[in-house]
């Protein structure tokens, strides 16, 4: 029985990291705006991080170098936060920041290169294909996050919307939700980028929306009549 079941989690693995994605996409929406428990959303965070940590880095050696970056990121997140009772200062925010972006980063590439490598297409490869697209706004919430403590000028934002920049969870929350726009080349009036690095990022994110869009539409186009014309199919 517990063989069967191992079988079955590992065969819908993406359904159930793209469950746990778009959970936790609420919470933080949630978390930032109505002041919901921070703790439940950093604990979250940890189990979607571990999720990903298992269903996404499937060879050793790569599970290994990205545990070690996602526990530092975890170290620096409860530490900072929980453990001395203080929110993160400009240093630690930059590392995770960066250690979290590094790690979303990471598991898109891995996730693009397995789809790359399939021979069939199938359900699984499609909820791969959204999961790595919604991990990928995490890598340019980290991005975007460090320009702006690095040079806040470089965005202009919302007065309304800018309070959510008191501190992490509100400032990343506010990066989340513009990574998206980001990547959906739709924009909103919240965060605008006014000049460089914002700029830079802005435009890259974009081109990363648009080409992953494509590639990822036409390898699983190509997946499918490749299956379609084998032999098993006539």
């Amino acid at each position: 029985m517990r063989t069967l079941n191992s079988a079955a989690l590992r065969t819908h693995k993406y359904a159930a990291l793209l469950a746990l994605l778009l959970v936790f996409l609420a919470i933080q929406s949630f978390d930032a705006r109505l002041g919901a428990s921070r703790i439940l959303s950093d604990a979250f965070r940890a189990m979607l991080g571990m999720a990903i940590l298992v269903v996404v880095f499937e060879r050793q050696r790569e599970r290994a170098v990205m545990g070690v970056i996602f526990a530092a990121a975890v170290a620096i997140a409860w530490g900072g936060r929980h453990v001395f009772g203080a929110n993160l200062d400009n240093v630690r925010s930059i590392a995770l920041s960066a250690l979290m972006s590094l790690f979303a980063a990471a598991a898109v590439w891995v996730i693009l290169r397995d789809l790359f490598h399939e021979k069939a297409v199938g359900v699984e490869n499609v909820l791969g294909a959204i999961c790595g697209y919604l991990i990928a706004s995490e890598a340019w919430a980290g991005a975007n996050e460090i320009a702006y403590i690095v040079v806040p000028s470089a965005y202009s934002i919302n007065p309304e919307t800018g309070v959510l920049l008191a501190d992490w969870h509100g400032r990343h929350a506010l990066f989340s939700y513009y990574g998206f726009a980001q990547m959906l080349t739709i924009g909103y009036s919240d965060v605008t980028p006014v000049r460089a690095p914002a700029t830079t990022l802005s435009l890259f994110g974009a081109l990363f929306g648009i080409f992953y869009t494509a590639v990822v539409v036409s390898q699983l186009v190509g997946l499918a009549q490749s299956r379609k014309r084998s032999p098993d199919n006539q």
